[in-house]
């Protein structure tokens, strides 16, 4: 084995172990947003049955006593920046993984370009099919 070839086996290990441990810190960044997003809905479900004018809400390291609407509409606003991170890092995660397989010289796995049903198409998807 030549110098060069050497050279190239050990660029194309330390691209696929770097990519690697991208993935994996993704998949973790995954679990703590998915953790965050479940903590959020609780935390809005528990404000959407309580008949307090005010409630108790923590914002960044602070607790804050605001009025029940408005603390709902922040939760609402952190439940949706926290979906498109997740999905953000979705988007990623398929790269990244597609990448590490083709270093690896394998096919990309199949299906991770798939898109779910819109709500209309879904909805005409429902409407042609015989009710059981």
């Amino acid at each position: 084995m030549s110098q060069t070839d050497l050279n190239k086996s050990i660029e194309i290990i330390t691209k696929t172990e770097e990519l690697a441990d991208k993935i994996l810190v993704n998949k973790q960044e995954l679990t703590v947003m998915d953790k965050r997003r479940q903590e959020t809905r609780q935390a809005m479900r528990l404000m959407e049955k309580s008949e307090d004018k005010k409630v108790w809400i923590t914002v960044g390291s602070m607790l804050v006593k605001m009025e029940r609407e408005k603390a709902l509409n922040l939760l609402k606003k952190d439940q949706q920046q926290i979906e498109q991170q997740i999905n953000m890092i979705y988007s990623d995660q398929k790269v990244l993984v597609n990448k590490h397989r083709d270093l690896e010289f394998k096919s990309p796995f199949s299906g991770t370009h798939l898109k779910p049903l819109e709500k209309k198409e879904f909805d005409a998807l429902k409407a042609n099919l015989p009710l059981l």
